[in-house]
């Protein structure tokens, strides 16, 4: 396969791809339950031309928003040494997954250190990983209570971090809730029904009622 249709190739997954990431993570925040703490997670456009493994002149927004809106061309993309073809091969794999992986079974890996960077937390199927931190802004402070996914991986990560745990529960908002309205996925086998106090303020009045029908 020639260099200029392994680009048209790339570019239709990502337009695929663009499309489930805008209808499911953009505007969505996400709460992870693991050994009773929780993290909340979301997904901004401004990362998905990383995820993707690509190299381009596009600005980060405007690669989202020409992948959205299916306007993305072969000759927008190229690759380097740093972002090789076989790497973005490996990541376009996966790329079309991540909506299923912010809502399904999974493990959640805590201190991730790979060779060039850090990160406090990540989630994996056993196929890929997602890596998250949160926003530092210009004095090197924390920005915000969300963590935000950076990076996508071709590898389960277990070997990179810390520590690995089960998640037992992941609900959903929309960014204009205040209270989290969607159960995507609970561990009912692992013996998890019972959330703290801290977790279940969380939710909204209906959801708690949706949960307690469900075990």
């Amino acid at each position: 396969m020639g260099k200029k249709q392994d680009r048209e190739r790339i570019v239709a997954e990502i337009k695929k791809a663009a499309a489930l990431y805008k209808t499911h993570l953009v505007g969505k925040r996400f709460l992870y339950v693991f050994e009773g703490r929780y993290i909340e997670v979301i997904y901004k456009a401004v990362n998905f031309k990383h995820l993707t493994g690509v190299e381009t002149p596009l600005s980060a927004r405007k690669f989202y928003e020409y992948s959205v809106k299916n306007q993305l061309q072969a000759s927008q993309i190229y690759f380097s040494p740093r972002h090789p073809f076989t790497l973005c091969k490996k990541k376009i794999k996966h790329i079309c997954e991540i909506a299923v992986l912010a809502g399904a079974e999974s493990f959640l890996l805590e201190e991730i250190k790979t060779s060039t960077r850090s990160f406090k937390f990540g989630t994996t199927n056993l196929n890929f990983s997602l890596c998250m931190n949160k926003e530092i802004d210009e004095y090197g402070r924390e920005k915000g209570d969300c963590y935000i996914v950076e990076s996508l991986r071709d590898e389960d990560c277990f070997s990179k971090c810390k520590d690995v745990f089960v998640i037992t529960h992941i609900f959903s908002r929309d960014n204009d809730k205040k209270k989290y309205t969607e159960l995507l996925y609970t561990d009912l086998l692992g013996g998890n029904a019972d959330l703290p106090d801290a977790i279940t303020a969380l939710l909204s009045d209906e959801l708690k009622d949706q949960y307690k029908k469900v075990l």
